[in-house]
């Protein structure tokens, strides 16, 4: 499935995050699955809170990381939302219409 950029992402509520001096963990309890995190990822993982979407994101990480051309943090966001997506860390929030 594709990611949609204007869709708000949420983080799953049942992966534990941990941060550590240089870095965080996100682990997966049901299936023992570690997914590493640098400081840019831990921003990424801090701004899917069900209120920005991957545009929204990608205009935080620019003014955070002036230095880093655009395109390569467009193309890297992708990439990394959509490996936390695939695996389940990461989804989106279902309008309350669409709710059970």
């Amino acid at each position: 499935m594709p990611l949609a950029v204007r869709s708000p992402l949420l983080k799953n509520p049942e992966i534990v995050f941990r941060e550590e001096d240089n870095g965080a963990f996100l682990f997966n309890p049901e299936n023992g699955e570690l997914k590493c995190l640098n400081p840019m990822g831990i921003m990424i993982w801090d701004l899917c809170d069900g209120v920005n979407a991957i545009d929204n994101i990608e205009t935080k990480i620019a003014k955070q990381y002036p230095d880093i051309d655009r395109e390569k943090i467009h193309g890297d966001l992708l990439s990394f939302l959509k490996e936390l997506f695939d695996i389940g860390y990461v989804g989106y929030q279902l309008p309350e219409a669409e709710l059970p």
